[in-house]
């Protein structure tokens, strides 16, 4: 295999698994209402590996009232080695404005974002 061949076939595992988060959004949105979602980390920096999680963001209304370790049991069909963190709107804000998260995120990409708290739609 020539590293051309190894380039595409990263870039289509990262598409694949873009596309599923897209698909998934959807299907949470029939759920929940309206969600923002992004994911970052090494598959949003494309440094990602056979062993890597997709790690994202889903903020949702509906987390309100719920206990912080229990958010993401909403879930429990999510596409393998997804790792979520699970706010609700007011504390996407709160946290989004600490610069650790803004570092964190600085290179994502925005699945959905229904609050507008990542941007808008499309990679950032």
């Amino acid at each position: 295999m020539s590293l051309d061949d190894i380039i595409r076939a990263r870039r289509a595992e990262r598409e694949r698994v873009i596309g599923e988060l897209r698909e998934y959004a959807s299907r949470l949105r029939a759920r929940l209402g309206r969600l923002s979602m992004a994911l970052y980390g090494s598959y949003a920096r494309d440094d990602f590996n056979l062993w890597s999680d997709v790690d994202v963001i889903v903020v949702s209304e509906r987390f309100r009232d719920r206990e912080f370790v229990t958010r993401c049991v909403e879930l429990s069909d999510a596409p393998p080695r997804l790792e979520a963190i699970c706010w609700t709107p007011e504390e996407a804000a709160k946290a989004l404005g600490k610069p650790w998260w803004r570092e964190a995120l600085r290179e994502k990409v925005v699945i959905v974002d229904d609050y507008g708290l990542f941007g808008g739609q499309g990679e950032s």
